[in-house]
């Protein structure tokens, strides 16, 4: 199987180490603005597995032509978000897959295009919501599906970083959509993944340059929050979260899974050794060979996301407005 790769930044460099671990898959051309230095990709807040440019691989200084190629069956597109919808819908018109960088796109009217075009195609369009093949996570829903919803006390997912120094793009509103949208939008898809679509909703900001504290009200009571997004520079990544059901409290807090019961006792759980982005990738090319929807990661719930990150980021700037999030 034939990939090219639209993009040769921050998470670029990351999904080419994963496809090139993939047996049968071979990437054949990158596009990127600059031919890539020999060492590597630019590099972002998080220590991803990457390595540079082979020799073996086509640089092509625009996407177009790596689309238009017949020889290649998928594109992985890791270009800016205001890229998505025009790069998604050329490359389904040229008869490939798609793998696109979450999130799907900058406005619902553009997830709604991109959606659309993925049926009349036939082919397999799928969002990078990593955080979906991140174990803890993974743990974190069975825990929510065993335990019960009836059971659900709160559940609380932070994410934040520095602002970013790297991808000028990323500073851009208009080109990335702030930290709600480039980065919240994982835990906020994660809560639709984990509880669906909340009765309503208000976000507020919780501190200076991008961020928020997202409230989610669902009709049985369960309230879920969402805070975090781009502070000051010097900032460190961060993630984790805090899910509470009956007597059992689940936290995900500096790399540290484990469990709280009642009596006070602590309980680790192990992480196993993984790479989330192998898993989302290979999981794609799977869905590929086998012409099938992506189960695991469905696009219309990556669009939920979009549109839940659009009304929040308005809420909070509209000083924590509440909203009904109609069906």
């Amino acid at each position: 199987m034939k990939v090219g790769l639209l993009g040769y930044g921050f998470m670029g460099g990351a999904h080419l180490a994963a496809l090139q671990r993939i047996e049968g898959v071979e990437v054949t051309a990158v596009s990127s603005r600059r031919r890539p230095s020999a060492d590597g990709p630019a590099r972002g807040n998080l220590d991803l597995k990457s390595g540079p440019l082979p020799e073996t691989v086509a640089w092509h200084s625009d996407w177009h032509s790596i689309v238009s190629d017949p020889a290649i069956d998928a594109v992985d597109v890791c270009l800016p978000t205001d890229m998505h919808r025009e790069v998604v819908l050329a490359a389904l018109a040229a008869g490939k897959h798609v793998l696109c960088e979450k999130p799907m796109a900058l406005t619902v009217e553009d997830c709604v295009e991109m959606q659309a075009a993925a049926k009349t195609s036939g082919r397999v369009f799928m969002v990078g919501q990593v955080v979906r093949f991140m174990w803890p996570y993974r743990y974190a829903a069975k825990f929510v599906q065993e335990a019960g919803r009836s059971k659900m006390k709160q559940c609380v997912l932070r994410r934040s970083a520095g602002f970013p120094q790297w991808g000028g793009w990323l500073t851009d509103q208009k080109r990335s959509g702030g930290a709600i949208l480039d980065m919240l939008s994982h835990d906020l898809d994660y809560a639709l993944h984990l509880f669906g679509r909340p009765q309503s909703f208000f976000a507020e900001s919780i501190g200076p340059v991008d961020t928020m504290q997202g409230v989610l009200r669902y009709e049985d009571g369960l309230v879920v929050k969402v805070e975090g997004g781009w502070v000051a520079s010097e900032s460190p990544f961060s993630a984790g979260f805090e899910v509470e059901a009956g007597d059992d409290l689940l936290t995900f807090q500096e790399n540290v899974l484990s469990r709280k019961r009642s009596d006070g006792e602590v309980f680790p759980v192990d992480i196993p050794e993984h790479d989330p982005y192998f898993e989302e990738v290979a999981y794609f090319i799977d869905c590929c060979r086998r012409n099938v929807s992506p189960a695991l990661c469905p696009p219309d719930e990556s669009a939920k996301a979009v549109e839940l990150s659009l009304q929040l980021m308005a809420s909070r700037d509209a000083g924590g407005k509440d909203v009904t999030w109609k069906a």
